[in-house]
């Protein structure tokens, strides 16, 4: 029988798949690695499994303990799942800009949701980075830290990279993520950049966040709200690795969203709206190319966590980022 003892047991050996928004019919060959074929949906669960099967074989942590940790809602889901199928209790902060699809689905796996708001300071307590660091402290739960933990890098070190390197039989040139807390790309490209030194390192970051500059040497900027979700950050985190990256690409909240709804219906091609930020970048990479070149980037998650957003044409009128009836007599 072809059969899994658990689901933790399918997590990773996400696909490629050929890329063909964007990108001329004679030009480079492009593809993205589907996260959403993860159980749990999305890329964070590499982490969530390495990070917590990690802790309990060396004993951090046993069964019935409760874990902790912030999030703009993938690694929560993540963090939901692994904790329910390994016995433990699980809390996610969360900033109210994160989507009700995915606050539901960490409930629906049995875990505790704390909703903070968006628009406040990192050092915040009320904030849902301070809240979950604070939470930890006062009742000895186990903060994952994902900004920050190097078992996150690791984590796509031992899997992501690896995945990548043998699906395209050694022949990626160019390999673009977004950067959420950095430990996707720094994993999976230090692994790549062994294999291969001349593999460019593309990192996608939205207008509004502070990794740009960070990885380009200049001084942070001030962060500025932006509505993509689980790219970016308003502080430098340490599961970045800015030496292996080649490139920073800003992508803008408008050029994300509508790329993303442009794959789905173009190519069937579900992803989030940081996919369609890496898909947009993934587009002025490939017009820099000869043919020879091969081109992944990573698709985080799916696009049905954002229907009630990016999806969601009242959603995209109501903060401009689709023209409303009135819009468009206002512009005549």
């Amino acid at each position: 029988m072809r059969v899994y003892d658990g689901i933790l047991d399918l997590t990773g050996k996400t696909p490629l798949v050929r890329l063909r928004t964007g990108i001329r019919s004679d030009g480079p060959r492009a593809y993205v690695k589907l996260e959403f074929f993860n159980p749990a949906g999305s890329v964070k669960d590499r982490m969530a499994v390495h990070i917590i099967r990690k802790a309990l074989a060396t004993g951090v942590i046993k069964t019935g303990d409760t874990v902790i940790d912030n999030t703009s809602g993938n690694f929560g889901a993540s963090v939901a799942m692994v904790a329910s199928a390994l016995g433990l209790r699980a809390i996610l902060t969360v900033p109210d800009k994160t989507s009700k699809e995915k606050i539901d689905l960490i409930k629906s796996y049995g875990a505790e949701v704390i909703v903070t708001p968006t628009d406040v300071e990192h050092s915040d307590p009320k904030g849902y980075y301070m809240m979950a660091r604070n939470l930890a402290k006062k009742h000895g739960y186990f903060d994952m830290t994902q900004y920050d933990n190097q078992d996150n890098v690791e984590a796509h070190y031992l899997t992501t990279g690896p995945e990548i390197w043998e699906d395209t039989v050694g022949k990626i040139t160019h390999f673009v993520a977004g950067i959420g807390t950095g430990g996707t790309l720094s994993g999976a490209a230090r692994f790549l950049k062994e294999r291969n030194s001349a593999i460019q390192v593309i990192a996608v970051d939205p207008e509004g966040s502070v990794f740009a500059e960070y990885v380009r040497g200049n001084q942070l900027p001030e962060p500025a709200i932006y509505k993509v979700e689980g790219i970016g950050s308003d502080v430098v985190t340490k599961a970045l690795h800015p030496d292996v990256i080649d490139r920073v690409i800003t992508v803008n909240d408008k050029d994300s969203f509508d790329r993303a709804r442009l794959v789905a219906r173009n190519e069937g091609i579900h992803g989030g709206g940081s996919s369609g930020s890496v898909a947009f970048a993934m587009e002025q990479v490939a017009s820099e190319c000869g043919g020879e070149a091969v081109i992944v980037g990573i698709f985080a998650d799916g696009g049905i966590r954002y229907l009630s957003k990016c999806f969601d044409d009242e959603w995209m009128i109501e903060h401009g980022f689709l023209p409303s009836e009135k819009m468009m007599e206002k512009g005549r």
